[in-house]
């Protein structure tokens, strides 16, 4: 039941319709039943991850709070066992296949069945989000929820599979579904819903296309720099909108029942530096990086500049590692690390101060080299090999031919694509002013006549775009 699925929306329009309809003591018990079945419908054998991970975080939290003595004890174990889970389903054939690599003997048949097993869905996801609850737990951040409270926290539909990244004291609070049904509640919650299918069906499947046929295409040697700038660009762009779009149909699901979930991003192709990309992009990620990773980490070394570069690269490179199992996440990581290593460091030598903001040529430059290097990680994140990601950046930057080997639609697409990003921050800003002005809840041309038709045209969109349900990309993460 993807998403972007007339199944999914189905399901959708009935559980909201019930859930408004239902007392708010019955809200709680309906939204668990609902978000079970949405990830059953997934694979039902792995509903025993995500009540796993909640039941372990549910005990240690318990005893860290009884025992403050043995508080440090019981977080180790609990992030243990919750790592250990992610380890054994994500990373278990990516280990098992290095280690063959450097020559270690192992019995294959001891492997045979641990590399066969499916990836549980979302796994990622929950799992930081249980290592910040226990985080929350020990620092006297989070009081105490009850079972059913931790449950409906990491089984809440809308973001269990892809995010956004909670933490549980932006979140619970919410679950207690008292909310009162007001009409901005539907009106945001459909916005974000159909531009979500437009941005995953129309946009990122139709870029999709050309994408796999350009990473996946045999010429690697003789790629033209035309063409691989236009397949980085490309997948930069896919990806982009397919996750934007999933995190669209998020927001919008749980605003339908009262929820608000946080933004995750904010137009990271206007990027003034390489730090404000990681402001701008995967947001959620990024502040739980700062805070529950990077932060603590640099704070032992008081400013240091050496280990604070080293440990930007360590730490994006575990980024680009959570993304998946293979170097060349690994290194899309460690080069966002170099990019904002390098970046702190014209800081440091500027004086201080967010330079790249400032008006002027600086300013400027910064903008182009932070979309540049950007789209040039996007290559070894989607390339299936670091050999053939190595051949795309070669004729990128330094085998320069100009030919052109794709059809003339998928550069027009790009280029179109390409074009409405540069804009997108003006269309927002229009529609958000047209809201506005429409008033907190009352009628206007814009709600009564423009929305609709919006809407209708949006979702005629959607069907005509439909390829058989495809999945979002972050869900492989």
């Amino acid at each position: 039941m993807a998403f972007n699925s007339l199944t999914y929306l189905g399901f959708l329009f009935v559980v909201v319709i019930v859930y408004w309809l239902f007392p708010a003591g019955l809200r709680r018990a309906l939204v668990l039943a609902a978000s079970v079945v949405f990830y059953a419908s997934w694979n039902v054998v792995f509903l025993w991850v995500p009540l796993a991970v909640a039941t372990v975080v549910f005990l240690c939290g318990r005893l860290i709070q009884a025992n403050p003595s043995q508080a440090r004890k019981w977080l180790w174990t609990g992030i243990g066992i919750v790592l250990a889970l992610l380890t054994a389903f994500k990373y278990r054939v990516f280990l098992i296949a290095n280690l063959s690599h450097i020559g270690l003997e192992l019995d294959s048949t001891s492997f045979s069945t641990a590399s066969s097993l499916i990836f549980p869905v979302g796994i990622s996801f929950y799992t930081f989000e249980a290592i910040a609850y226990l985080i929350d737990v020990r620092q006297g951040r989070v009081k105490m929820p009850g079972f059913v409270d931790l449950c409906l926290f990491f089984f809440f539909w809308p973001n269990i599979l892809s995010g956004p990244i909670l933490r549980a004291r932006e979140l619970m609070p919410q679950l207690r579904f008292e909310k009162v049904f007001e009409p901005r509640f539907a009106f945001e919650g459909l916005d974000r819903i159909v531009w979500g299918l437009v941005q995953k069906n129309v946009i990122a499947n139709v870029l999709g296309i050309w994408v796999d046929r350009g990473f996946g295409g045999q010429s690697w040697g003789g790629l033209s720099t035309v063409d691989g700038w236009f397949l980085a660009i490309a997948f930069g762009l896919q990806i982009y909108f397919d996750f934007a779009g999933y995190t669209n149909l998020a927001i919008g699901t749980a605003r339908l029942v009262g929820v608000q979930l946080p933004e995750n991003f904010r137009q990271p192709y206007h990027a003034a530096s390489p730090a404000d990309f990681w402001n701008r992009w995967h947001m959620t990620l990024s502040r739980w990086i700062r805070d529950y990773l990077f932060f603590p980490i640099n704070a032992r070394w008081k400013g240091a500049s050496l280990p604070l570069y080293l440990s930007l690269i360590g730490v994006m490179a575990l980024v680009g590692l959570w993304h998946g199992a293979g170097w060349g996440f690994l290194l899309w990581g460690a080069m966002h690390g170099v990019y904002l290593s390098v970046y702190r460091m014209y800081e440091g030598l500027r004086g201080g101060g967010s330079s790249a903001k400032d008006g002027g040529i600086s300013a400027g430059i910064w903008r182009l080299a932070t979309l540049v290097a950007v789209i040039a990680g996007w290559v070894p994140f989607r390339a299936p090999s670091l050999a053939k990601a190595g051949s795309i950046l070669g004729a990128m930057f330094a085998r320069f031919t100009w030919r052109l080997e794709y059809g003339e639609f998928f550069y027009e697409i790009t280029l179109a694509v390409t074009l409405f990003c540069a804009i997108e921050p003006l269309i927002l800003r229009a529609l958000e002013e047209a809201d506005e002005e429409a008033g907190a809840s009352g009628l206007s041309m814009f709600r009564i006549v423009v929305r609709p038709v919006a809407y209708l045209f949006g979702l005629t969109l959607f069907l005509l775009f439909d390829q058989n349900h495809s999945q979002f990309i972050y869900s492989q993460f």
